[in-house]
């Protein structure tokens, strides 16, 4: 009777983990899902929901657009029963974009009459790439006003930078405008939208890397391509800045430039200014554009190595080496 008992002990304590560990596993795979952008695209599509359309019809209508994945149906079914949010979706037209996940989407739909403008900023961009695009996306709203020109402006007013929290050394945003998925009110003006997005910098990624980490991580960001990628190059960027020698960045010479495509030629090589890392030792006096959370991490976190120069091949792979004789062994090989 005894050994019975304990066997039974046995089976349910088993059972109870089972369950246990599987009801951990489903809330730790919903709270993923329901937080993953539907895709990496941002363009938008339009939305029709009719007064009084039932949840099942809605959810089919965003499935047959591409906005949420037929898979992820039964989650979003699920969030929608446990923060009893399907009688707050509201009728009206939606322009929304691709990348949104489960909140975001659904929080977009509970505001037909005040919907916000969903703008994507990518990595990697310059101050007056970040301006051109919120122009697009924000004056086709009459209700935005929005100017580039004092967009540009507030990113070098000393008055409006100091309210951050910044070292005295930040007297230029660019490096600063944090790069993210962004909902902009309908009546946004130019000094919302900016403060919104530096007030995310300083949310996401702090006020405590000094001025030359955001310098070098903006370089890092232009010239790496995955994480593995952007911590070894952090590495060699800092080592070859701590130990005096020409950093020597392509990335550099392209931002007075203001083309990334642009060719680079012994001319730029040659010219004298103050982004010329081939030609002025040190780091450049700005961030050549606004990197993302990844390159940041990189420049905090640099992946020990012993190399001192690196080169890319045109579909990104990397290729390191010690020596000057190395290096151009690898030009030669992969870049001609």
């Amino acid at each position: 009777m005894f050994k019975n008992l304990k066997t039974l002990v046995k089976i349910f304590t088993f059972a109870l983990i089972t369950i246990v560990v599987g009801g951990i596993f489903i809330k730790l795979k919903y709270n993923q899902i329901i937080e993953t952008p539907n895709s990496d695209s941002s363009e938008k599509v339009t939305i029709v929901i009719n007064e009084g359309q039932a949840v099942d019809i809605i959810i089919e209508e965003l499935i047959d657009a591409g906005v949420i994945k037929e898979s992820w149906e039964t989650y979003l079914k699920t969030y929608l029963k446990l923060n009893d949010l399907s009688s707050k979706i509201q009728a009206g037209t939606y322009n929304l974009p691709l990348n949104l996940n489960i909140i975001e989407l659904i929080e977009s739909l509970q505001h037909a009459d005040s919907q916000d403008i969903w703008v994507t900023l990518p990595e990697g961009l310059r101050k007056d790439e970040i301006a051109d695009i919120l122009q697009k996306e924000l004056l086709t709203y009459d209700t935005v006003d929005f100017s580039t020109t004092e967009f540009l402006s507030l990113t070098t007013n000393l008055e409006y930078i100091s309210q951050f929290g910044f070292s005295e050394e930040v007297t230029n945003l660019e490096g600063y405008i944090f790069p993210d998925k962004y909902a902009f009110s309908i009546e946004s003006t130019t000094k919302s939208v900016l403060t919104k997005m530096v007030t995310s910098f300083v949310t996401k990624i702090g006020t405590s890397d000094t001025y030359e980490d955001i310098i070098i991580a903006s370089m890092v960001e232009r010239e790496g391509y995955n994480s593995t990628d952007r911590a070894i190059i952090a590495d060699i960027i800092q080592r070859r800045y701590s130990e005096g020698w020409l950093l020597q960045i392509d990335a550099t010479l392209l931002y007075p430039v203001k083309d990334w495509k642009h060719v680079i030629t012994q001319a730029d090589k040659d010219s004298q200014n103050p982004y010329n890392t081939y030609k002025q030792l040190g780091l450049v006096p700005t961030p050549i554009c606004n990197p993302g959370l990844e390159a940041i991490n990189a420049v905090r976190n640099p992946q020990p190595n012993n190399y001192y120069y690196y080169i890319h091949e045109d579909d990104g792979t990397p290729h390191y080496s010690t020596t000057l004789n190395e290096h151009n062994t690898n030009v030669n090989q992969y870049l001609r």
